[in-house]
Formats: C-alpha cells, structure tokens, sequence
C-alpha cells in the first residue's frame, strides 16, 4: 500500500502523488507514494529537489583483511542509515576485493575485482531489494581487472580504468538489464589509470587515479550515452589522489578520501554539469582513509570501509547533501573491518534528475 495524500513531512504538505502539469512555482510539492520520494520546486535551480528520502538501500559488497580473509559478503543498509551496524543480507558468487559497483533502476551490478591475488573479469548481478542469497554470475567484462570507475546512465553501465596487471584507460558498456554476455569496450580514458567514478544524467565523471607510477588529480568526462571515443579532461581534483570513494546528489559530484601526497579526508565537490575548473575543497571525513566504498542515497552520500593509517576499518561515514562545509558524521558500520569494498544503491536519479 502508498503513503496516503495529503501528508505534512517537514514543514511541507504534498497534496498530489504525481509532479503537477503546467507552469510551477517555489514551493510546489508532490509525493511519489510507491517510492517514498517528497519533492519540492527550487526556482533557483529550476527543477524538482529531492527533500525526503524514499525507500531506498545502500550496499557494500566484497574487500580484503588479509589473504585468508577475501569477503564475498553483502551487506545492506536501509536509508536514512544514521545508526548501527549495516545487515549481512547475502553473498557474492565468489570472494573478491576491489570490484566497480553499478546500478540500474532494479539490479545491482558487480564488476571485475582481485580473488586473492587473481583478477577477474566476471560480473555479478542482485535483484533489488536484495536481501538474501547469492549474487548470481552473468557475465564478463572484456578484459579482467579491478579497481575500475563505476558510472549509469538510464540504459547503460560503464566500467572505465582499472589495473590489469599495468594501468588501462578502456571504457566498457553493457546494456540494462545485462543478464548474460560479455561488456563491450567502446572507448577510452584521456590516459591509463585507476580510478572512481560518479555520475549526472548527463555526463560520467571519473575523478582521480593511480597510472603506473604515480597520482592524478584528472577529472574526465563523456556525455551518455557513450558509445565510442575517448572521454574529456575536463577539470582537476583539489589535489593528485587515487582510492577515493564517489558518490553523487541530483546536482554535485563528490570525491572523498584517497591517497596521493598522503592518506586524505578532503572531501571535493563539483557542480554538474561540470566542463572545466577545479572541484572544491568543501570538508572533510573525520579519519584519513583510502580504498573506501560510495554509494548515496537521494538526500545523502556514504563512505564506507577502507584503511586509515595502516588500520582497516568497518566504518560508515555519511555526510548531508548539498554538503559544502566541515565533517562527515560516522553513522555507522559495516559487518567486517576490511578496504576495498565496492558500494552500489538503489536510488534511481535517472528518474529524479528533472
């Protein structure tokens, strides 16, 4: 059953379960009652803002504490995660670290990552709401490796960088709902690099990286939907990182954490859609990590996991969007203290970018 109309949430009264035809003004509101989402008209902005979270789930899938301790476990957390310990709700179809997480409107993707010492090119694939069983394998990347930038576009996931053994700047693509098959490589980075990716409606950030020797502050870009080329050097990171967790609102890209000079907390952000400039040093997390996992939901961004002056951590860090100032909150944990999870959700922005 919906959420009945009318309903009052913070200050805001949503009489309608549908975005209102015709010409809008500050302060008009809908509830979309299947999904939970409240939204308000921004003048300023010129579109829908998010106000209230849906139902919605944050995941954190695989990492590493040691070679004996490769996790396949997924873990779920229910948004808005502010407490507690995030659910074990099932398992990958192998142990493995440093996977690229995507999604759509109603899977969840897990791409590439290390079994061991071993990479892989296999992907994984959950049903949302996931909450029991395996990860079921559906296919490939077209070239195994791990430590790749995530980006979705409404149709399509991209798995761009990575290592193979040396740095590689190939961008593969795969079509919603990919239920078998291999991802096909349709273009390029502006150079050969790890890297952590986040998204508009529009365009595919990938910020940072770790080329063979080396750290990065390149921020690249390709418009959706990407199908051939080589994406753009749009911009700069506040500093030369790689290991940096991403996560994205309706209008900023964030990057959080990372490792260049030294193990960061800043906490960048850049407004889409961005095509030239420095992101901003906005805050910080309150350790310096690296080798975290992102994912957001529609009104917060979460770090999760990662290393922190040689300690891994299990920690949940989420900060409030539009974030522009002073330190993330830790909200939480996951099951198991380990780096290099990879963390996907289920907010759909292809249908809440307005």
């Amino acid at each position: 059953m919906g959420i009945n109309i009318p309903r009052n949430v913070k200050g805001y009264t949503f009489n309608q379960a549908q975005a209102p035809s015709g010409n809008k003004t500050g302060g008009d509101t809908w509830f979309d009652t299947t999904l939970e989402y409240g939204r308000v008209w921004d003048e300023n902005l010129n579109k829908w803002k998010v106000i209230i979270d849906g139902k919605g789930y944050g995941y954190a899938c695989g990492g590493y504490y040691d070679v004996s301790n490769v996790f396949s476990v997924i873990d779920r957390m229910q948004f808005p995660f502010n407490t507690g310990t995030a659910n074990h709700v099932g398992n990958l179809s192998g142990s493995r670290y440093a996977p690229s997480g995507n999604n759509s409107s109603n899977y969840g993707y897990i791409c590439g990552g290390l079994q061991s010492a071993v990479r892989v090119s296999m992907i994984d694939r959950i049903t949302f709401p996931f909450d029991s069983g395996n990860a079921n394998n559906i296919g490939s990347l077209s070239i195994s490796r791990n430590t790749s930038a995530a980006n979705n576009s409404s149709i399509y996931g991209y798995v761009s960088g990575g290592n193979t053994g040396s740095s590689t700047s190939i961008i593969d693509r795969f079509l919603f709902p990919f239920d078998s098959g291999t991802a096909t490589n349709v273009g390029n980075l502006s150079s050969s690099h790890t890297a952590s990716g986040n998204n508009s409606s529009n365009y595919g950030y990938i910020l940072g990286g770790n080329p063979s020797g080396g750290a990065l502050s390149t921020i690249d870009r390709f418009a959706f939907p990407f199908e051939s080329g080589t994406a753009s050097h749009v911009g700069n990171l506040s500093s030369t990182g790689y290991n940096i967790s991403a996560c994205n609102s309706s209008i900023y890209g964030y990057g959080s954490g990372g490792y260049g000079a030294a193990i960061y907390s800043i906490i960048n952000r850049f407004a889409f859609p961005f095509d030239s400039g420095t992101a901003s040093h906005v805050g910080n997390l309150s350790l310096t990590c690296q080798n975290t996992a992102g994912n957001n939901s529609t009104i917060h961004g979460y770090v999760i996991g990662g290393s922190s002056n040689g300690f891994y951590i299990s920690n949940i860090y989420s900060l409030s969007f539009p974030f522009d100032s002073g330190i993330a909150s830790n909200s939480g944990n996951i099951n198991n203290i380990c780096y290099a999870p990879t963390g996907l959700d289920t907010t759909d922005f292809n249908g809440l970018f307005d």
